[in-house]
This record gives C-alpha cells, sequence and structure tokens, in this order.
C-alpha cells in the first residue's frame, strides 16, 4: 500500500514538471529549425500547399510541426481540418486547453474555430488569452470588434441567441502564426 501511495505521488509529481516544461524554440532541433524557416518561406510567398509537401516529406512530428500544419491547413482555407489538429495536442481529452500549450498555438486554434463559424469555442478560448499580449491576439480582437460593428440589430440579436449571424468575418491578416 506504501509503496503505491509512492508511485502514485512520483507520477504525480513527474506530471506537474511536464505541465510545466514549455515547448520553447530552444528545445527544437536544428532540422526542427531548418524545417520551420522553410516553412515560413513559402507561407509568406503564399503557397501553403507546398509548405504542406515540405512538412510531409519532413517526416518530423513535433508540437512545433502540427502547429505549421495547422497553419497551412488555416491559409488554405481548412478551418476544421486545422480544428482537427490543434485538438489533437491542445486538449487533454476534455474541452480544456494545455496550460503548458505556448499562446502561439492556442491563439491560431482560436482563428480557425472562429473561420469555422464556431463563435462559442473562439470566444472560450480568447477568455483563455485575456491577459496575453501577443500581437495577434490584438489583431484578433481589433478583428472581431469591427465585426461585431457591421452586425445590423437583427445579426446581433441572432448572436446573443448563441446563433451565427450569417456575416464573415474579415481577419485583415493571414491567419495562423508560426511563432
Amino acid at each position: 500500500m506504501h509503496q503505491k501511495n509512492n508511485a502514485t505521488q512520483r507520477h504525480k509529481t513527474q506530471s506537474q514538471q511536464k505541465q510545466n516544461e514549455k515547448p520553447d524554440r530552444a528545445l527544437r532541433v536544428p532540422e526542427h529549425d531548418d524545417l520551420h524557416k522553410n516553412v515560413a518561406l513559402l507561407l509568406q510567398a503564399g503557397s501553403p500547399e507546398k509548405a504542406l509537401q515540405l512538412i510531409s516529406k519532413s517526416k518530423i512530428k513535433s508540437a512545433w510541426v502540427k502547429n505549421a500544419t495547422g497553419v497551412c491547413q488555416l491559409r488554405l482555407g481548412n478551418a476544421q481540418v486545422a480544428i482537427d489538429i490543434y485538438r489533437s495536442f491542445l486538449t487533454d481529452g476534455g474541452i480544456f486547453l494545455r496550460a503548458d500549450a505556448p499562446v502561439v498555438f492556442k491563439i491560431n486554434f482560436a482563428v480557425a474555430l472562429l473561420l469555422n463559424e464556431n463563435l462559442p469555442g473562439f470566444y472560450s478560448v480568447l477568455s483563455e488569452l485575456r491577459a496575453e499580449e501577443h500581437p495577434t491576439v490584438q489583431k484578433l480582437r481589433a478583428a472581431v470588434k469591427a465585426w461585431n460593428k457591421k452586425l445590423t440589430l437583427w445579426q446581433k440579436l441572432k448572436l446573443v441567441c448563441g446563433n451565427h449571424p450569417n456575416v464573415p468575418i474579415e481577419l485583415g491578416f493571414s491567419p495562423g502564426d508560426l511563432e
């Protein structure tokens, strides 16, 4: 019984340590950096499909590569595919986001939800980012505020009732960030 408690406590301590570890640039190996740079260049050139091909060929598996894949899918207009990618590594099997996930991953997940017209999900993720100073969070809030101003009274009422007002949201920037 005493050994079982020690093993349980040790497992909890290891889990807590893993949760406190944040994926960081320093944790990426040089091959990841080369891939990251090349994907960033392709995305800047407006070629998310080529960036996706490069990622697929690399065979590298990491949260950073999954994020890049999600960004490519967002840029290709495949918001639901991006949502599935982000859910695969951002949630703990439930509805809560992992606390140890980098802010940019959470932002990209929020953008995917927004572009997929999942406003409750979007606002839920955005509320978790309320204290974040990341520039994309600020741009995202500004885009939603501008969109809200364009809505008619009836569209706003529809929104309050939990329905999407069927007015597209113009972000004003390319969806998805690598960093």
